[in-house]
Order: structure tokens, then sequence, then C-alpha cells
């Protein structure tokens, strides 16, 4: 079945429904001509984020090694050469490598002493920082209408949340 055509059969049976039970206990629907309509605005709130961010410099302290990677570098050559001289053979090779490393390890820790060890520097650094804000706006917003209506000769006011044009619909008692 056609999905509008099962809205609209859903929406005449409980309508008659309604009637009906209105009618059995004596009420029924009718009428009735609107004579004036006002709107009724009220003011609210609206609160709005506004992200705003700045630069700023931020210190950071590092530990560096002094650059010792050249007398390193001459330190295992050195020893290299040292442990060369000594063995045959197989033992010859585990000697100049044994040598290269021992070398290596003296040369670095003469060259940080001499040169002071590791030391702190401070570091500047921009940073964008950002927070949140938020604005405050008074609106006004529709929220309902004043409808003044007759209805058998009286008149009538009522508080609705849609315009009702030129007729409103009523729930009348017998």
């Amino acid at each position: 079945m056609n999905r509008k055509l099962s809205a609209l059969l859903a929406l005449g049976i409980g309508s008659t429904l309604l009637v009906g039970t209105a009618q059995a206990n004596g009420t029924r629907y009718a009428s009735a001509r609107v004579v004036h309509v006002e709107p009724v605005y009220e003011t609210v709130i609206v609160r709005t984020p506004v992200r705003r961010c700045h630069r700023e410099l931020v210190e950071r302290r590092v530990r560096t090694r002094p650059d010792v990677a050249g007398q390193t570098l001459a330190g295992a050559i050195v020893g290299a050469a040292i442990g060369r001289q000594f063995g045959d053979g197989r033992g010859r090779d585990a000697l100049t490598v044994l040598g290269a490393v021992a070398g290596s390890a003296v040369a670095n820790d003469r060259a940080s002493r001499r040169r002071g060890g590791s030391r702190v520097e401070v570091i500047r650094e921009p940073v964008e920082r950002c927070t949140t804000e938020y604005r405050r706006n008074a609106q006004r917003q529709l929220t309902g209408y004043w409808v003044d209506y007759r209805y058998r000769g009286r008149e009538y006011r009522v508080l609705s949340a849609e315009h009702p044009g030129s007729r409103i619909r009523i729930l009348v008692s017998s």
C-alpha cells in the first residue's frame, strides 16, 4: 500500500475515533471565525562559541651532548691499527675489532670530559594557545499566537502554537 495513502487512512481513523469519543462525552468540534491574531514573542539568550587563539613563546630545556664524533672516530682508527699489530689469522681480526672498540671508547670519554660533558640548552619555540569563549546574544523568537475568535455571538481568546488562518477549530460541550 502506498505510504501516503496509509498515513491518510490512519489519520482519518484516528480523527474518527477522537470525534466519536468527544461526542460520547457530550462534546464536539466546531469552527469559529477568527477576529484577531497577535503573535507572541519571547526573548531568549543564545550562546555562540567564539574561538580565540594567540601565539606565545614557550621555553623548553634540552640536555645536549658535545659533538665528539670526530675524536671518537679517530680513536677507533688508532685503536684498530694498534690491535692489528698483535696476533695472526683470525686472532688478528678479533684484536683489530677489539682495538677499534677500546680506542673509540677512550677517545669519546676524553673528548666529553674536555668539553664539559652534557649541557642544558634553553630553546624558545612559538606555540599556539586557544580558548573558547561564549558570546551571549538576545534574540526574539516567535512562540505562539493569541487568537481572538467569535463563537455564537461571544468573543473568546486562546493561545495557539500555530497561526489559525480565518477560522479556528474549537472543542465545545453540549
